[in-house]
């Protein structure tokens, strides 16, 4: 069975693979799906394997029908894998694999058979590649490809591209304590306009998760967003808001900050012209903070003329090409597809938690694991509910439990507390919750009794 981390990694790399067709970045469809796949293409969980443009025009078709989660594969992976390497077999390929730590997995494959170790009949490449993943043996990166020269590079037109990343602020106050402030910032590639910048005390999906959110209500949808390697923005959670837009998500090379120029100068211009003039004792929050930095930010460098951009200053260079933003149109859509995901099995009587925080939801989803969707200020607010999808489909709700409530509330086929005196009739219910006509009066027992 494939669990849903899985299938949400090929969902992402398939989403990868026809992202340029989406965002319009190749002319034709066909000789870009042919040149994809012109080589094996490294799948989670499958390894490497050869597709054809065929297979990649039908990612493409499933997308369009269904979005990112169309392009999930089905739970049941395949069958067999590493069942077919007993024991026996998987230490002479491990053997193997010592001697020659450096090989190829397709080169080992060859030399497994050319030994008589491995009956090529009964065990495939893709089985070999299986088992020395759940091994954790990693695969050799010698490539023998050189690395392409970093040129500097600008896009045309405004959205094409957005880069990102987070500065180490100042130290401020927050309560009796000084704490570190962080900066995450979004610069359009072609106009230099800052999309949004903020300060905050976290360094964390969150804060990430809020910053791109305000970004995107600004300025509209990019149509790429250009990162580095930082944990929080290899975060599935983020890679799936990105893909549910259409923006896909490009990361530079470890080590390699030349890409993300345009965003460390802008970092070096805060530092300069708004840090070094501030009086850090009379900040007396973030807030504050903020407050200060919007308005630097607004009349200061969106304003201040570009030597790049011909004398224009980033606000009049993003505005003269306003009619290519791509505005939200339903904010409401656009704070669905920002919520958190979290598998959760139900249990049977409807319950799950959620940071140590319990709901329950109706009894027909027992069992079942279900995606929980969420704000994470909701769970701070006792009747505000979370949402239940199955398929990337809204199927329910469920509320916090209120154990108070539970206690005093009326059940079927259990009586009143205040109902000792009175008769009491235990109705059989159907499935479809229909009541039958069987009823048991406790009143007329006692009497038949006495």
């Amino acid at each position: 069975m494939l669990d849903e981390n899985t299938r949400n990694s090929i969902a992402l790399k398939r989403f990868s693979l026809i992202s340029p067709v989406l965002n319009g970045q190749v002319s034709n469809n066909k000789a870009y799906y042919s040149t994809v796949t012109e080589k094996p293409i490294d799948m989670p969980y499958y390894g490497s394997r050869k597709y054809s443009p065929k297979t990649l025009e039908s990612w493409y078709c499933d997308y369009m029908r269904g979005g990112i989660d169309a392009l999930k594969p089905n739970s049941r992976g395949d069958k067999g894998g590493s069942r077919r390497i007993d024991e026996e077999l998987g230490e002479k390929i491990l053997a193997k694999k010592n001697m020659y730590p450096k090989a190829p997995k397709t080169v080992l494959y060859e030399m497994l058979i050319k030994d008589g170790v491995i009956d090529p009949g009964k065990v495939s490449l893709t089985t070999l590649y299986r088992y020395l993943k759940a091994e954790h043996l990693k695969n050799p990166s010698a490539s023998g490809e050189e690395e392409k020269e970093m040129k500097r590079f600008s896009h045309e037109y405004i959205n094409q591209l957005w880069q990102t990343d987070v500065m180490y602020g100042p130290y401020i106050k927050d309560g009796k304590k000084r704490r570190q402030t962080y900066l995450f910032a979004y610069i359009d590639d072609a106009s230099r306009l800052v999309t949004h910048a903020q300060f905050y005390f976290s360094q964390n999906f969150e804060s990430l998760r809020d910053s791109f959110k305000q970004a995107l209500l600004k300025r509209g949808f990019p149509t790429l967003v250009y990162t580095d390697n930082g944990k929080i923005y290899r975060s599935q959670q983020f890679e799936f808001v990105c893909a549910s837009l259409g923006c896909s998500l490009i990361h530079s090379k470890p080590h390699e900050p030349n890409g993300r120029g345009k965003i460390e100068r802008f970092f070096l211009t805060v530092r300069k012209r708004f840090l070094s003039t501030l009086d850090f004792d009379s900040v007396k929050d973030i807030d504050a903070l903020n407050k200060q930095f919007f308005k630097w930010l607004d009349e200061d460098y969106l304003k201040k003329p570009h030597s790049s951009l011909n004398g224009l200053s980033p606000l009049d260079f993003f505005m003269s090409q306003v009619d290519r933003i791509k505005i939200c149109s339903d904010p409401k859509e656009l704070t669905e597809k920002f919520l958190l995901r979290k598998r959760r099995k139900i249990s049977h009587d409807g319950t799950f938690t959620i940071d140590n925080t319990l709901y329950e939801t109706k009894a027909k989803f027992a069992g079942m694991n279900m995606e929980i969707r969420y704000e994470p200020t909701w769970l701070e607010t006792p009747f505000m509910p979370v949402y239940i999808y199955s398929d990337d489909k809204k199927v329910g709700e469920a509320q916090q439990v209120n154990f108070h409530d539970n206690a005093h509330m009326k059940r079927k086929g259990r009586p009143p507390s205040n109902s000792a005196d009175k008769d009491f009739d235990i109705t059989t219910v159907s499935l479809d919750d229909t009541p039958t006509e069987q009823t048991i009066s406790f009143t007329q027992i006692m009497e038949e009794e006495s």
